[in-house]
């Protein structure tokens, strides 16, 4: 029964009540209509009560799997970040080793070969001949 009903038949009851004061089944109705209030308001909040509690539980549940989920998802960004910043570290460091060798191999071929500008024809030009001007 919602309150508003309640209260048209509390109000009607409590208006026969003063005019007919010594009526024993109005009380008794009167009493009835308090008691069943009661049983209705008990149920009601106890409805209301579980329905917290179930929305309280269902909200941790979710918010323990968001803050799983975050954890989740920064550790994988940050494991994707530092493989991402080895293999770049790394990828350098083989860039660096490749410029180094090359040089290497360049000097070597020149100090043991000796550095000879023109045994190698520039584009355009002729090489040049033994004994020739």
């Amino acid at each position: 029964m919602n309150s508003q009903d309640f209260d048209k038949c509390r109000q009607f009851l409590e208006e026969h009540l003063s005019k007919n004061i010594g009526n024993k089944d109005l009380l008794a109705v009167y009493q009835k209509l308090i008691e069943l209030k009661s049983q209705y308001d008990t149920a009601t909040d106890k409805a209301l009560i579980e329905k917290e509690i179930r929305e309280a539980e269902l909200n941790t549940q979710f918010r323990t799997s968001a803050y799983t989920n975050d954890t989740d998802l920064n550790k994988a960004v940050h494991r994707n970040n530092t493989d991402f910043n080895m293999a770049w570290n790394a990828q350098q460091a083989e860039n660096h080793r490749h410029y180094q060798t090359t040089q290497a191999n360049v000097f070597n071929q020149a100090m043991g070969n000796g550095y000879q500008p023109w045994s190698q024809p520039g584009q355009g030009q002729l090489p040049q001949q033994p004994g020739s001007y």
